[in-house]
Parts: structure tokens; C-alpha cells; sequence
């Protein structure tokens, strides 16, 4: 009763301070704008909820709020207004409420922002006005309920509940983790702690930075590591599978996979909070995942799973999400009037539930301008991709929009326009170079992932062995002292330590074997990103080259591109061959042979042929040696076999004790005496550059074709 008495003291005394100042307004209606009249009637509504007879507090505010939207704040006929807007909503929110009045009210806002999230009654807008008062009635209370705060924001930050978008989720999970911080020790839900970290680390690596997204993972970890309840186990099986799976890289998915289908099993046989939500994303990622490895069945199983499933399911989101795939489904199948209409409808829906920043949205009008292209509706096509792609780079995801960007210098390059096609191609190499950097900065931090987080249980299993060990050997000790035989006892020292010493040197031997493992996957790699840095680097000079008219800078554009093509096939055998330190020669020169051939489309009127053994060299000798060969085939091919006359080409290399010897010979015309050499010179330059690099000596004859030899010393190799 006391209580009511207060609230309507309140209600009253505003009312009347608000009506005053809306009588002003009046007064100058004649000069009030549009907004002005819409906001004063947002404000009658508001003090209509704030009556006694239907008073309803929330809302009242949401009137406030929307009369406040309406304003302008540089525009004096609409200052005083705002004040009063203010005024009010601040003697709303500062209630004389107790702490628990004010957790309940708190409570009954959040509840009401979840209402919203669900269909058919979903409203993402009115999510977030019912999440921001619960967080705004919290924050201005006191003493601050921290425990409340964190719970209220775990809703806020969790991805099913699509309130705010990515970015701002990202700028919010702090917040929350800062309210968890500052429970009590001894009240501190450490699940509540988990969920908060788990929610902040996926939205990190959607929003492509993995770096700090493992770092909150990992944390969050720590947290529930000793656990024992079925349901946290389940909880953190799934979230381990999310995570590894959405990381980015082929070791850690296999992980995710794993874990995905042992969660998956275990909530389809429980009746566990969030069971609905946990099936259908691992389906979801399941699905992806045997469509990634061309396993049509096995994807469309899953699909099926979340048919199924469906009925059960008030998020829109995945309702469309399922339209989404259903449609790409089809495309893949090349049946692209049956796909149109789940496109159609997912594209629909998100736009009726406000879920334009969802990526899903993106990758809608994507597939749309996949048809478009494989119709040849060019145009059209564009228009998707540059939708899919403003999209991304509204919320920020950056290998989605480089992924856009490539689609779109691929159409152009179909269509023919090469100027456009090497801007976008210019485009994706700069956005794709800062996802590479961040992507080679994990490399630590992925053998500490490995070491720390994916093996935790076999590093529980092996410390409660060497436990074991260290028991037994303490008994047996014991039992040594008690013996009377001393040369006994020497004996059993003795074979003990030697146990223990093998069991060390084992531990060692098993430990460097999966450092040298690491260090050879990272080295293939550092091979396979310079061999695609190399074909980056040639295509852009291929490009370059189709819109030069000058023979001769032509000609130059070419040998360059057979440069870069020579070192790039030796990166290629080194991370494709089980030997990183050596290149097989004959099978390099072969490889070489036809990309020359195929650069001069001289396939059908030359051949070349390698007459060697198999072949060994390290890398250091290997490239300037591919490089003198590929200048020598390079100009065999431009001047031995003029008018299309027909020839071989000759190349062997033997390996004596101390020296190499290669030769490379031409049944071409040879060099006529007396006739100026064609071309820069450059390619000669550079051939007496290596060789005197390599400590090498040539010799050159003329004698049906043109005969060179060349001899290196291996000793005083550079």
C-alpha cells in the first residue's frame, strides 16, 4: 500500500512538470516540425501507461524512448522537449526500489527481451529495448548486483538470441566478463563464467580474430577442466566442437568434428537445458563439414536432422538457415529453378525479422548470383555479389568479404573486362594478405592449443601414470632398504634407474617427434604460401602482359614469368615430397619442361627430353640451377628451331664426389657467326651470374645444335 502511495506521489508530480512543458510546445505548434508532433504523441502514450488505472512501467519507457528517437538535439524548438523526455524516464528509473525489487523488475525485462527472440512474436528491436532497461535499471541501482548484471549480459552476448549485431555484442561481452569479475570468490557460478567467455571467443573468431578468440577460449577452459557433471561435459564437448570447428584450420576441425558427434549423441539421449539449440548447430556444422568433403549423403542426412527438428525451433534464424541450405543444396546440383524459392524465402525472412547482419544473408544473395552467372545474367550477377559483399563489410567479417571480392573479379574476368577484374583481384590479394598475416601469427599459439587444450585428457592420463610410477617406485625403495643382501639391493637400484632413465629418453624421443612433426607441417606450409605468392605474383604479371602491345616488353613480361614459375614448382615439390631439404631433380626438370613448352605452345614441334638418374640436390643449389636451365630452354625455343621446324632438346645432370656436371644441348640451327645476338642480353647476364654463384665454369659449342656444359663445384657452393 505504502509503496503504491510513493509510486503514485511520483507518477503525479511528473505528470504534471511533463504536461507543463508539453503545454509550451503547444504554444509554438504553429513553427514545431513533424518529429516534434509524432514525439508528443509518443509522450501522451507514455503518460497514459504511467496512470494508475494502466500503469505499466515498461511500457511508459518504451514511449519515452521512441519520443526521444524522433528529436533532434541541435534543434532548439525541440530542446526543452528532450529535457522533459529525460527528466521523466530518469524519475522512472530511479524508483525508491529495494535491491530485490529491483532484481525481479530487472528479471521481468529480460524475460520479456527473450520473449521477443522467439517466433512467431519475434521482434529483434523490441529484444533490445527490453535488454537495455533490464541493464539500465541494474546500472543505475545501488549497491550494483554484479551476479545479475553477468546474467543479464550472458543473454545479451549469446549468438541465439540475435539481439545486437556482431559488432556491438563484441564491444559488450567485456562489460559482462568485467561483472563476473567483480562477484564475490565465493559466489562465483563458474559456469556463468564459462558461458560468458565461450560466447565472447565465438564471436571473436566470427569476426575473423582468431588470435584473441583462442585466448578467451582457452580461459574459459580453464574454468571447468575439473568438472565432473555430465551435463557441464556435454556442455563443454559441444562448445570444444563449435570452436575448433569454426577456427579456420584442417587440423583443429577434424577435432571439432569429433567432438560435434559425441556431444550430438549425448544431448539426443538427454532432456538437458538447451538441448534444441545444441542439436541443431551441430547439425548445422555437420552438414557443412561432409559438403566441404564431398559427401552429398552424409550432408543431406543432417539437413534432414534439422527438418525434423524445426517444428521444435522459434529462432527465425535457423529457420532460414535451413532454407539457405536447401537452396545451395540444389545449386551444387546445378538445379537452379527449384533453388531459387529457398533463397527467395530466406533472403524474406531475415529481412521481416531484421536479420540483415547475419552472414546468412550474405551468402543468400551470393548463391542468387551464382545462378545469375552460370545463366550468363552477368549483370545480375554483379548486383548479388556486390550486395553480399556491402553487407560483410557492414558487420565487419573480412573472410567473408574477400571471399565476395574474389567471386566478383572472377565474373569480370569471364566477361572480359580485365581492367575491372584486376582492381577486385588487387582488392582480394590486400584483404586476403591481412587474413594470412593474422592466420601465420597462430602458428605458437596452435602448438600451444595442441599441447594445452586439445590433449588435456591425455596429459590427465599420462600425470596419473607417472603417479603410478612414482608410487611404485617409492614401495619398491622401501622394500630395497628392508633387504639384507646388499649387492641385491645395489642390483635393483641400479635397473631402477636405468627404468627410469629409458622411460625419460622415451618420454623425450615421443615429445621431439611431435616437435619435428609440428615444424615440418609449419615449414610445408611456409613452401605452400611462397609457391601461391609466386603464382599470385605470375598471374598479376599475366595480367599485366594482356594489355602491353609491345612485342618486345611482351617477350620480357614472359621470361619473367617463367622465372617465377621455376622457383614456384620448387616450393611445390617441397612441400608435396616427404624430404624438405632436397628437390628430386629429373621430375623437376620434366615438370619445368612442360610449362616452358606450354608458355611458346611448342608442345607438338619440340620435345625435350631428360637423360639422368634420379637426382637429389638441397635447395640452395637447386633454384639457380632451375633458373640457368630455364634461360637456356627459354632461348632454345625462341631461336634453335625458327619457321617451326621441328627438334629436340637435350638435359641431363650428374652428381660425381665433388662436382656436378649439366648439360643442356639443342639439333637446333646453332649460333651463326658474324650475326648480331637477338634480345636484351639479360638472360645471359643472368645465366653467368649463377653459375659463377654456384663456382661453376660453362663452355658453349656449335656443332649440329648448340651444346653447353657446365661444371660446379660442390664443395664452394654458395
Amino acid at each position: 500500500m505504502i509503496k503504491g502511495y510513493i509510486n503514485s506521489f511520483i507518477w503525479g508530480t511528473t505528470l504534471l512538470l511533463h504536461v507543463n512543458i508539453y503545454s509550451q510546445s503547444v504554444e509554438i505548434k504553429d513553427s514545431a516540425t513533424d518529429a516534434l508532433e509524432k514525439s508528443n504523441k509518443n509522450s501522451q502514450k507514455a503518460l497514459w501507461y504511467g496512470s494508475m488505472d494502466h500503469y505499466n512501467k515498461d511500457s511508459s519507457l518504451y514511449y519515452i524512448n521512441k519520443g526521444i528517437e524522433l528529436l533532434d538535439r541541435d534543434e532548439p524548438l525541440h530542446q526543452k522537449k528532450i529535457e522533459s523526455l529525460q527528466q521523466l524516464k530518469k524519475t522512472i528509473i530511479n524508483q525508491n526500489l529495494s535491491s530485490d525489487q529491483v532484481s525481479a523488475l530487472s528479471r521481468a525485462y529480460q524475460d520479456k527481451a527473450l520473449w521477443f527472440k522467439e517466433m512467431p512474436h519475434f521482434n529483434r528491436d523490441s529484444t533490445v529495448f527490453y535488454f537495455d532497461m533490464a541493464a539500465l535499471l541494474l546500472q543505475n541501482s545501488q549497491p550494483l548486483q554484479y551476479k545479475r548484471l553477468a546474467e543479464l549480459y550472458l543473454d545479451i552476448t549469446d549468438r541465439a538470441n540475435r539481439s545486437h549485431n556482431f559488432i556491438v555484442v563484441d564491444s559488450l561481452a567485456p562489460i559482462g566478463w568485467s561483472y563476473y569479475e567483480k562477484i564475490l570468490e565465493n559466489k562465483k557460478d563458474k559456469v556463468l563464467g564459462y558461458d560468458l567467455l565461450i560466447n565472447w571467443a565465438l564471436i571473436k573468431i566470427i569476426r575473423g580474430e582468431p588470435k584473441p578468440g583462442l585466448e578467451l577460449f582457452e580461459k574459459a577452459m580453464d574454468l571447468l577442466k575439473d568438472d565432473p557433471r555430465p551435463e557441464i561435459q556435454l556442455k563443454v564437448l559441444n562448445n570444444k566442437g563449435r570452436f575448433y570447428y569454426q577456427y579456420g584450420l584442417p587440423e583443429e576441425e577434424e577435432f571439432g568434428v569429433q567432438y560435434l558427434k559425441e556431444s550430438m549423441m549425448g544431448y539426443e539421449k538427454s532432456d538437458y537445458p538447451g538441448k534444441n539449440e545444441a542439436l541443431i548447430l551441430s547439425y548445422k556444422l555437420l552438414s557443412y563439414h561432409f559438403e566441404d568433403i564431398l559427401k552429398p549423403d552424409s550432408s543431406n542426412y543432417y539437413l534432414y536432422k534439422i527438418e525434423e527438428l524445426l517444428p521444435q525451433i522459434t529462432n527465425p534464424f535457423h529457420h532460414s538457415w535451413y532454407y539457405y541450405a536447401m537452396g545451395s543444396n540444389l545449386i551444387d546440383k546445378e538445379k537452379y529453378e527449384q533453388a531459387k524459392p529457398y533463397l527467395y524465402k530466406t533472403i524474406k525472412l531475415m529481412q521481416e525479422n531484421n536479420l540483415r547482419t547475419i552472414d546468412v544473408y550474405q551468402f543468400a544473395h551470393s548463391r542468387l548470383g551464382d545462378i545469375a552467372k552460370a545463366e550468363g545474367r552477368y549483370d545480375e550477377a554483379i548486383s548479388y555479389y556486390e550486395q553480399a559483399r556491402n553487407s560483410s563489410i557492414e558487420i565487419n567479417t573480412k573472410s567473408n568479404t574477400a571471399y565476395f571480392i574474389w567471386k566478383l573479379y572472377g565474373l569480370y574476368e569471364l566477361m572480359g573486362d580485365f581492367k575491372k577484374a584486376l582492381e577486385h583481384y588487387i582488392e582480394y590479394s590486400e584483404a586476403n594478405n591481412v587474413i594470412e598475416v593474422e592466420r601465420n601469427k597462430r602458428s605458437l599459439r596452435e602448438s600451444e592449443l595442441q599441447l594445452n587444450v586439445l590433449n588435456q585428457d591425455k596429459e590427465l592420463a599420462a600425470n596419473q601414470q607417472k603417479q603410478t610410477i612414482y608410487i611404485c617406485t617409492i614401495i619398491i625403495g622401501a622394500l630395497l632398504i628392508g633387504l639384507l643382501y646388499r649387492n641385491f639391493r645395489l642390483k635393483q637400484k641400479s635397473n631402477q634407474k636405468l627404468e627410469a632413465l629409458n622411460g625419460e629418453l622415451a618420454d623425450k624421443n615421443i615429445l621431439l617427434d611431435k616437435r619435428n612433426a609440428e615444424n615440418e607441417l609449419l615449414l610445408k606450409e611456409i613452401h605452400h604460401r611462397v609457391k601461391n605468392n609466386l603464382e599470385l605474383v605470375k598471374s598479376l604479371i599475366s595480367l599485366q602482359s594482356a594489355q602491353i602491345d609491345d612485342p618486345a616488353t611482351k617477350e620480357a613480361m614472359m621470361a619473367s614469368q617463367n622465372r617465377v614459375q621455376s622457383m614456384g614448382i620448387i616450393h611445390q615439390k617441397l612441400y608435396q615430397g616427404t624430404n624438405l631439404g632436397s628437390i628430386e631433380m629429373k621430375d623437376y626438370f620434366l615438370n619445368l619442361s612442360e610449362g616452358i613448352l606450354d608458355t611458346f605452345n611448342a608442345e607438338e614441334k619440340v620435345k625435350i627430353e631428360c637423360a639422368m638418374e634420379n637426382l637429389e640436390l638441397d635447395v640452395d643449389t637447386a633454384v639457380p640451377i632451375g633458373l640457368i636451365v630455364n634461360e637456356l630452354l627459354t632461348n632454345a625455343l625462341k631461336y634453335a628451331f625458327p619457321k617451326n621446324e621441328q627438334g629436340t632438346i637435350y638435359i641431363s645432370l650428374e652428381k660425381n664426389e665433388d662436382n656436378l656436371k649439366l648439360k643442356v644441348k639443342d639439333n637446333g640451327v646453332g649460333k651463326v657467326l658474324g650475326i648480331a645476338l637477338q634480345g636484351t642480353g639479360f638472360g645471359s647476364q643472368l645465366v653467368k651470374l649463377l653459375t659463377e654463384q654456384l663456382n661453376g665454369k660453362m663452355q658453349e659449342h656449335n656443332d649440329q645444335g648448340t651444346h653447353i656444359e657446365f661444371d660446379f663445384l660442390l664443395k664452394k657452393s654458395a
